[in-house]
Formats: C-alpha cells, structure tokens, sequence
C-alpha cells in the first residue's frame, strides 16, 4: 500500500482550458477516497494524471515516497477499474483476471493461486470457464475488480465503475465494492458525479467544481458542516432548500425573514455561528434540508415561532416517508457555481419564490393543493456569505 499525495496540481490543454487549478490532495494509505463533482468538473482528468494516462502542467504526483509525474503508467505499481469494464471478449473470466500476470509472466501455480483468491473473494468461483458475454453486468464488474486485484497494486483507481448498472444493481456494487476495498485494504481513488455513491461508499469526500477543490471531508461532516454554497447543493438528496433571508435583532430576539414570513432563530445559532452578528440587517443565504420541516400537525409541541405557512402543490409517498412540495414567497439562492442550470433552473432564479422540498414523517396526512402549516428545525439552519458563498461559521 502507499499514499498518493497531489501537490499544487494543474492540468491546462493546448486550447487553454484549465481542467485542474492548484489541486491539493492527499488519499492516505488504505483509504478509500471518493472524489464527486458534476461532468466536467475535473475528477475523471485528476484520476488519469494520477494513472499516468495525463500529463501534468505542473505541480508534484507522489505515490508512496516516490514523484512519479514523468513514470510511464505500468511504472506507478496501480490498477486501474474503468466504466466500460474492457474486458477481452474472447478470453474467459480466469484469463481475463489472469491477463496481466501472464503478461508479467509470472509462474502458472502463482497465477492459479492469485486468480483462485480474487475468484473466492468475488464469489466468481462458478464463472471462471465464461465468457464476458455470458456474465450479468454486475458479475462483468467483478471480473474487473478481480484484474486489478490479483495484480497486488499499491493504488486501486477506479473511473465510474457503477455508471452503466441498473439502479438496483448499483446499489449491491457498492455495498460489495466497500467491503472488498476494507478487505484488500488497498489505497483507493474512485470517482464518480453520483454523490450518493459518494456518502455510502466513502472514508473521505472530495469534492470538486471547475476544476477547484470545495472541501474534503467525512461524509457526515460534508453533509453537516458545508463550507459553501456549492457543497450545500450538491450533497444531500433532496438537495439543500437555498434561498435569502434577511436577519434581525429586537426586543423578542434574533429572527429571520423569508419573504413574507419571519421564523425565530434560537440564541444557540448565534452561539455555535457568532460570525453571524456581522450580517444582523443584511440579506444571506439560508439553507435547510428537507430533513428540517415537518407538518406542523405531527410535532404540536413545535414553538408557533418556528413555523411558516405553506401551500402543498404536490407530494411523493414512498412508504418510509413522503416528500412535500410547497411555495415560500423568499427568493431562491440558485448559483451558476453550484449548479450547471437548465434554462428552466435559470427561469427559477429569477423569481420571486422558492420551490422547497420537505421529508415528512409517513403518518402525515397533507393532500395536494392543501394549505398547512411547516415546523421548521431552525437550530439546523445554515447559512451563507451571498457574495463569497462561504459558510458564515466563525
């Protein structure tokens, strides 16, 4: 195993478009990192300059103790797991798996042992004799996984590997990909613009916009604790409620104004983000997960102070829960860093409204075209510097 360390990382083609801008990065040995970022925002070029398949504009690639920017890629000791599998069709699964060691021309009995334990750990041990045209999508993944692995590499890297699984399908690679990674214990550098994957798969989150890193994290720390406003948007689904508030101190307290509705905001906010008494009377960004409302008729007990009147238009009952959409009348905070809009996402920013999306406990009984009343988890807001993007925090 080895560390892979990213120093002062640039990637700028002939053309001039810069794909990588003073990426800093460290995957530290036995992690498994997950790199996410919408399409073309610079992970899948990140992985190929740390595969060799890229050449660097500057900046220093260590893997282990070793600068290997200028090492050929078959000279950097990885394995590398692509989206489309590359599997040879006219080899079976134990000559596929056993491809790169017969190349290296390593003894038979060695490359039938190796080739026997990646088979066992994938539990592709009835599937050797096949062809790849005789396997299921899930167990060609696995047949891919198991070249890499008998390889014995310091560095798993693996490129979208899930991308052309069905969506149930995806959902078991991933939970199999993790145990294996936690039992091969192989430095890993995966990639993908799934940041679902992202959460359930990863020790660690980066995740990239435009070519610049926004934060690298723990899942729950990316989910809790965003440091700005695109990594806000980006992880949670639903994604993050954004829109503007105004804040306010009097006689009764700290508040917030959402358009036509004021919510109170509990002194402890003030507490944990005392950077927040600099923007008292100026408009930020507010954001609340869908996870923050709740139909007021389930939580009677919610302070009447934390609450807002709201319009359903229409809801998804899913069984272990139902997601609500109304109307507030508080302008939406819908940035071109954060999202790369559709002109119908463009039109909503420039409304007056914000389209918020609620999860409500499953017992709710809220219809659409039903006016109700919303508990906010005001405690849990959080908020933005509208021209930096920046988390107000400290």
């Amino acid at each position: 195993m080895a560390d892979v360390v990213l120093e002062d990382i640039n990637k700028e083609y002939s053309n001039g478009f810069v794909a990588v801008s003073d990426l800093n990065l460290e995957i530290n040995e036995g992690e498994f990192l997950v790199m996410v970022g919408p399409s073309g925002c610079g992970k899948s070029t990140t992985l190929r300059m740390i595969a060799g398949l890229e050449d660097i504009t500057s900046g220093t690639l260590k893997i282990g103790d070793r600068v290997v920017n200028t090492l050929a890629p078959k000279d950097r000791d990885i394995a590398m797991v692509f989206q489309n599998y590359a599997l040879y069709p006219h080899m079976n699964v134990f000559d596929n798996i056993a491809f790169s060691l017969k190349l290296a021309q390593r003894p038979k009995a060695e490359i039938r042992e190796r080739v026997g334990e990646a088979a066992r750990i994938l539990e592709l041990e009835n599937q050797l004799d096949k062809r790849p045209a005789q396997l299921s999508g899930g167990q060609r993944q696995r047949v891919a996984m198991g070249r890499a692995i008998v390889r014995r590499p310091r560095v798993f890297l693996l490129d979208e590997p899930l991308s052309n699984l069905d969506a149930k399908l995806r959902v078991q690679m991933r939970a199999e990909i993790t145990e294996l990674q936690r039992e091969v214990g192989v430095t890993t550098f995966y990639v993908t613009h799934d940041q679902v994957e992202a959460m359930t798969m990863a020790d660690r989150v980066a995740v990239i916009n435009r070519g610049i890193l926004q934060q690298v994290d723990s899942p729950m720390k990316l989910f809790n604790e965003p440091d700005n406003i695109f990594v806000a948007a980006f992880i949670g689904s639903p994604s993050m409620n954004l829109m503007e508030a105004v804040l306010h101190r009097n006689d009764s307290g700290l508040s917030m104004e959402l358009g036509s509705q004021r919510l109170a905001v509990p002194e402890s906010v003030l507490g944990q983000r005392p950077a927040l008494e600099r923007y008292l009377g100026s408009t930020v960004a507010v954001g609340l997960r869908p996870k923050d409302f709740e139909d007021a008729a389930l939580v009677s007990d919610h302070p009447s102070d934390q609450r807002v009147r709201a319009h359903v238009s229409h809801i998804e009952a899913l069984g272990y829960e139902v997601i609500a959409y109304f109307e507030m009348d508080a302008k939406p905070v819908i940035s071109q860093e954060a999202l790369e809009l559709t002109e119908d996402q463009m039109a909503d920013a420039a409304q007056d409204s914000t389209r918020v999306h609620a999860r409500f406990h499953p017992t709710t009984s809220v219809q659409p075209n039903e006016a109700i009343e919303v508990a906010v988890s005001v405690e849990n807001a959080h908020f933005f510097d509208l021209d930096t993007g920046l988390a107000i925090r400290r």
